[in-house]
């Protein structure tokens, strides 16, 4: 879900989906409500969920599948995986290499969303004959 009123957490999380696409992980980094279909994440340790996000990413969680008629994941099989924890030092330069990524990646949804407003408001207008083009030398 994209918006709600009051959300169910706000730290870093990943989030897992429990029913229907297995391999569908997803990390987060804003305040978020998840659906009833998703585990999240809460993490015992900062700056650890990219870590965590990328550990899930690299297994095929489909193939773990529990359910019969609809793919289906249960926390017993998630508690189960081992989760390799590198050393500190491992560790911080993992979050030293990804960081300036993660920031790219947030800079170019902010971007992207801006982007699609320009373009529904300007269509908008064109749509409506508000904002005539035809005299533009393409």
């Amino acid at each position: 879900m994209r918006y709600v009123e009051k959300p169910l957490y706000d730290k870093e999380s990943v989030l897992i989906p429990r029913k229907g696409s297995l391999n569908n992980v997803m990390y987060v980094n804003e305040p978020f409500w998840s659906v009833d279909t998703m585990f999240f994440t809460e993490m015992k340790l900062s700056n650890v969920a990219k870590f965590v996000f990328h550990f899930l990413k690299s297994k095929d969680l489909a193939s773990f599948n529990a359910g019969s008629a609809v793919p289906s994941m249960t926390t017993d099989i998630l508690n189960a995986m081992e989760l390799p924890i590198p050393d500190t030092k491992t560790f911080s330069r993992f979050e030293e290499i990804v960081k300036p990524m993660y920031l790219i990646i947030q800079q170019n949804i902010r971007e992207s969303k801006k982007l699609a407003e320009l373009r529904d408001s300007l269509l908008s207008r064109l749509m409506s004959g508000e904002l005539d083009v035809s005299d533009l030398d393409l």
